[in-house]
């Protein structure tokens, strides 16, 4: 099982942060240095990801979508579920 990223895809990451992009910190809310912090027991709130990634909420949701595409693209899964109050809770799986 696949449970952490490779210097490359770390590497990646750091640049597109440091070029501005905020889907970056989306992802590192689920790392623990490289290795992926997977499963419920790491689940984050909306509001969670917001404030550790530093996102305003209103590009919250295009961050977390584009979070996504990069871990669809390297079979990572950013999965999440709407709450009983309409906030969404996400964790990162593999797969």
């Amino acid at each position: 099982m696949i449970d952490y990223l490779s210097p490359r895809e770390v590497a990646s990451l750091e640049s597109e942060r440091r070029g501005g992009a905020a889907w970056p910190r989306v992802i590192e809310c689920f790392l623990d240095g490289a290795r992926l912090l997977l499963g419920w027991d790491h689940g984050l709130s909306e509001a969670e990801i917001a404030k550790r990634a530093a996102i305003e909420w209103p590009g919250l949701r295009a961050a977390i979508d584009e979070a996504v595409r990069f871990c669809v693209e390297r079979k990572l899964h950013l999965l999440g579920w709407r709450e009983e109050n309409g906030s969404w809770t996400y964790f990162m799986a593999v797969g």
